[in-house]
């Protein structure tokens, strides 16, 4: 019953969130997203996540209870460091185009230093969720982590391409690196 009603209010929450983004006015194709409606996004993609977590890994109240706070948190400080890794790239790219070799090297400390922080944190939290979740949920978690990133990838893929139309897919493609990341 408890695990029905932690369900039903992660669904009507979600449902909230739905209608707040549908409301806002649609913007011309291949405008970029305000920083409002990628907030949105986020929100609702979270949402999406705890309650598909809650039924991958058969989450009880009191487990949920202690999980989702912890979660919050680590996405919270994940999400700094990938802004700023974000902001890295795009120095990388400016500084590439605009052949400024001394700040490349500087540039490239930072994104190391960035990637090394970004896996402590992966590091942690898995270590925090071991103290939780029996041995048979961490194994579903990582494979429903690994399952829900796929997925959003492809979606996110799939809004971009209706976004931008197939030429402003085309000069987005061409613009990221090919290969592994």
């Amino acid at each position: 019953m408890k695990k029905s009603l932690v369900l039903l209010t992660l669904f009507l929450w979600m449902a909230g969130l739905a209608t707040n983004v549908a409301a806002e006015p649609p913007d011309s194709p291949g405008s970029p997203l305000t920083k409002n409606q990628l907030e949105k996004v986020r929100e609702r993609i979270e949402t999406l996540r705890l309650w598909k977590l809650t039924k991958a890994l058969d989450l009880d109240e009191k487990t949920s209870a202690l999980v989702f706070p912890l979660l919050n948190r680590y996405d919270k400080r994940r999400t700094e460091v990938e802004r700023t890794l974000a902001g890295d790239m795009r120095d990388l790219r400016k500084a590439l185009r605009e052949k400024h070799e001394e700040r490349l090297q500087g540039i490239l400390d930072d994104l190391e230093q960035n990637h090394k922080a970004l896996q402590g944190i992966n590091d942690e939290e898995r270590t925090a969720l071991k103290k939780i979740l029996g041995v048979e949920q961490q194994a579903k978690y990582v494979l429903f982590q690994q399952e829900f990133n796929q997925e959003m990838r492809k979606i996110i893929a799939e809004a971009r391409e209706r976004r931008l139309g197939p030429p402003e897919k085309e000069r987005f493609d061409k613009s990221m690196p090919k290969g592994n990341p």
